[in-house]
């Protein structure tokens, strides 16, 4: 309706405060009680004291405002990284979800061991197991379980991460090279590297991408940097083949934040 039609509201907006006012009056009468304000009176008369009362003062404020100033920080990095996903992840119908990373919960002996998440409220409606991690534009891992305390998520190169299909395009397309070199299953080693095979006539290169393309992965990660060719290595059972040794480009240890593409249903809160 138009706002000239809405001056009744603020008539029963006062009734409906009325039972409440006596109540936060006793609030405020409370507050003053517990912390008074200072008086002109209550401060030192020794000159000393007023200025190391000054000095404290100043120093609480300045602790404040670098406080905020880390805080300001933080949300500005945290604004590059959503600038910085790629086009399917701000397609999802759920808006990704910033999860810090849990350092407590890492074996610097475990390379490619489960790694703890940070739980957050929104966690548990709009985050589901299997749902992919990234860091800009590289998958770092998936969602293995949503606990009541934390998230686990396993890494690209954990070993139960079992078969994965992938595709390897060129990491600089050029009008000489195909922009798809082959289609691949990797596998993780158990430790920092996925293995894949590929026809010695594919002309993958050192450095070429390894792309998601696997259908029992959530859509939205489709296209998404699962690492890069670290080596190409001949076999000599299979002179016809080679194997691929890739590397994820981004390790989820070496960062303090995760952004998961949920796939829950909930709304944002």
């Amino acid at each position: 309706m138009p706002a000239s039609w809405l001056g009744w509201t603020s008539d029963i907006a006062a009734l409906v405060r009325v039972p409440v006012t006596p109540i936060s009056h006793i609030g405020i009468l409370f507050t003053s009680w517990v912390r008074p304000s200072l008086e002109p009176s209550d401060f030192p008369t020794d000159e000393k004291e007023r200025n190391d009362l000054a000095i404290a003062e100043r120093d609480h404020y300045r602790q404040l405002y670098h406080a905020q100033m880390l805080r300001a920080t933080e949300l500005a990095d945290q604004l590059r990284e959503l600038q910085a996903l790629p086009e399917s992840a701000l397609r999802n119908p759920q808006p990704p979800l910033i999860i810090q990373v849990d350092v407590t919960g890492n074996r610097p002996s475990a390379v490619s061991g489960t790694i703890e998440l940070k739980l957050i409220r929104e966690a548990t409606s709009r985050i589901r197991v299997g749902d992919i991690a990234i860091v800009g534009r590289d998958i770092v891992g998936r969602i293995s379980s949503i606990g009541r305390t934390k998230i686990d998520m396993k890494p690209t190169t954990n070993k139960d991460m079992g078969l994965t299909r992938a595709a390897i395009v060129p990491a600089h397309p050029t009008s000489e090279r195909s922009p798809l070199l082959a289609e691949i299953v990797l596998q993780s080693n158990g430790d920092a590297i996925m293995i894949a095979e590929v026809a010695a006539t594919s002309g993958v290169r050192k450095g070429d991408l390894v792309q998601l393309d696997d259908p029992s992965w959530p859509q939205v990660g489709a296209g998404l940097t699962l690492g890069m060719v670290e080596e190409i290595v001949p076999l000599d059972e299979a002179p016809l083949r080679q194997r691929v040794i890739v590397v994820p480009r981004r390790l989820v240890r070496d960062v303090s934040r995760v952004v998961v593409l949920g796939t829950g249903k909930g709304r944002p809160e």
